[in-house]
This record gives C-alpha cells, structure tokens and sequence, in this order.
C-alpha cells in the first residue's frame, strides 16, 4: 500500500474523530461569551446607592434617534432619590444562595413589588431603581434584590442562565415577603427588567399564584436571541446548538429549558404587562410583541393584559463617548405616562396602596 493510501484514511478518521471536539469548542466559546458576567455590575454598584443614582448610557447600533438625554427624565433624577431603606439578605430555600437585597418599605399592609434588573446589572442600576421610586412614591412597598452571580449576591459560577437559575431567586423573594413581612400572595407584583423580565416570567409559569408581572423588554425565547447575536456578531447560526450543548456539558444549564413564551400561553386569571421599545435592537420589539399576543390569546375573563410598545431611541455623550441606546429607554423617555401607566396595572392587578385590608 502506498504513502499516500494509508495517509488519506488516517487524516479522515482524525477529523471525524476531532469533530465533536471542534464542535464543542466552538459551541463553548460563544457560550461562555453570553454567559458571561460583569462582577463590578457594569460599574453600577460603584456609582449608584438608593439616595443618589444617575443614568449613564452605552452605544449601540441604532440609526434611529428620537431624542437626547439632556431632553429625559436622565437630566434630573433627584426627585426619585430615596431617602431611607433597608439591606436585607435572602435564602434561596435548598441551595447555598444568599440574595443581597434592598427594602423600601412604608411599614404598612400595602401591596409589595419585586423589582429585578437585568444581565450584569444589579439592584444598583437606574432600571430598577427608577421604577422602584415610582412605586414606593405611589404608596408600594418596595424590594430590589441582586440575582445569584450578580452585585453582592452569592457568586455562584460566575454565569448567567437567562432565568434558568436565576427564577428560584424571584421565587425565594417572593416566598420571603410572605413570611418576613406577612405579604399576601395576591398582593405581590413583579417588575422585571430585560434578562429580569426572563427570570421573573419563568417564575410566573413556575408559580400560578404569582399573580402580576410587569415586563420590560422581555425576551420570548432565549433560543432565538442566541441566534440573534450570532448573527449580529457575524458567525454561523449553527453553533446556537453548540452554545447550548456546552452549556449543557459545562455548567449544566439548558438555557431554554423554560422559555418566556411558554409562560404567556398561559396567563389565566393573572395579570401581564408588556412594554418594549420600537427601537429596541438589544432585544428586538417582535420578543414583546410575540409574549403580548400570546397573553393576550391566552388571558381569561378574569385576567388582565395590556401592551406598550414606543419609539425611545436615546442619543447621549456621557463623559465624551458618544453614542445611542434603544434597549430599556421608555421610562427615560416618556417618564410620566410609563409611571402612570405602572402604577395603574398595578392598583388593578394587586390593589391600590391604603385599600388592601
């Protein structure tokens, strides 16, 4: 047998045994890319406390710009600045997860809502915070709280899980105001933010009697938004499977094991707000309005669902970096309306402030 002959199957054995390898490898290094956290909290902690927060943006690549910063609620954010809270810590019940969190509190019998900020992001980011102050200012009693491998939370493994992990965190907040503050189960509502919006609406389909979510640029799918980025980023759409098999292999997370969209077939009873930005090239506006429609097909006689989608492309120079953000900008843009229409879904889905009994 000549060189060559033996040669050529010995190079194909090699590449179809090193296959799975390679693929792995590959699929590995996008996911531990989009998994990847920001231990600082994107510099949120170091910056922002409940008595002095400020907004500080990023750039994207949105071509629409609808307005400035200096023209939004951005310019002058005192106003919703606190003037008193209280750290508290949270047990995830059966796992070594303690949750750092923040109460606003009127110490009465009012309505509470869980507010829950995004990927590397933290109970320090104006996303939560800005809401929160609407909330509490309304006559809600208020709890922010870092999500497990965020802010001064427990450092798991360092990954995020797109809800996956991270809705047994809403669960254990939500379990711990009914037994730390004698919150009832019907009186607790839910703000979720970007991947928060995630967490919080697998929590919604994991317990049916959490009974009002708040959904801020939600995701319908985390599959799609992989593919999504893959594109963005310019590789093949081919190793989504690869990212979730690592996934699988090297955390153990299956990252759409439960997936937003699932939740919304299922409203029932409850209550569901979507809000989402037109602009949106983060996560693009058809997640909202995929997770709108379904809730809105799904929603009984008794239940409640109601959608905003709004143009709020935001231009900005922060300390000399110039660029525009579309993703979580509504309530920077239309602070008044986003406010009022909150707090309404919320005195009629979990009751007005001074009228729960």
């Amino acid at each position: 047998m000549s060189r060559m002959k033996r040669t050529v199957p010995a190079v194909l054995v090699f590449l179809i045994v090193s296959m799975p390898v390679v693929y792995y490898q590959a699929g590995n290094l996008v996911y531990t890319q989009a998994a990847a956290n920001s231990p600082d909290c994107s510099g949120h902690s170091a910056r922002n406390s409940p008595d002095e927060f400020s907004v500080e943006l990023w750039h994207e690549d949105v071509t629409t710009v609808t307005h400035q910063k200096n023209e939004t609620l951005a310019a002058n954010l005192e106003p919703l600045w606190f003037d008193q809270w209280e750290n508290v810590s949270i047990d995830v019940p059966d796992e070594a997860i303690t949750l750092a969190g923040w109460v606003m509190e009127h110490g009465t019998d009012d309505p509470w809502v869980m507010v829950v900020h995004g990927i590397r992001s933290c109970k320090a980011n104006h996303e939560v915070l800005i809401p929160a102050a609407w909330l509490y200012q309304a006559g809600y009693n208020v709890i922010l709280f870092d999500m497990r491998d965020h802010g001064n939370s427990t450092i798991e493994d360092g990954l995020v899980s797109a809800g996956q992990r991270e809705h047994r965190d809403v669960l254990a907040a939500w379990e711990w105001l009914q037994d730390e503050k004698g919150a009832e189960p019907e009186h607790i509502g839910a703000v979720g933010i970007s991947m928060g919006a995630g967490a919080v609406t697998i929590a919604f389909e994991q317990e049916p009697r959490l009974q009002s979510v708040f959904l801020e640029s939600p995701y319908s799918s985390m599959g799609n938004v992989i593919e999504e980025e893959l594109v963005f980023a310019g590789f093949p759409t081919f190793l989504k499977d690869a990212a979730l098999f690592a996934g699988k292999v090297s955390s153990g997370d299956n990252l759409v094991k439960y997936e937003p969209i699932e939740a919304m077939n299922a409203v029932g009873d409850r209550a569901v707000y979507v809000v989402h930005s037109l602009e949106d090239v983060r996560i693009n506006t058809y997640h909202g309005k995929t997770m709108c429609e379904a809730a809105q097909a799904s929603v009984s006689e008794d239940g409640l669902v109601e959608c905003w989608f709004e143009s709020s492309a935001v231009a900005h120079n922060d300390r000399g970096r110039e660029g525009v953000l579309s993703h979580v900008t509504t309530m920077l843009t239309h602070p008044d309306e986003y406010r009022d229409r909150m707090v309404g879904f919320f005195e009629e889905s979990i009751g007005k402030p001074g009228a729960v009994v």
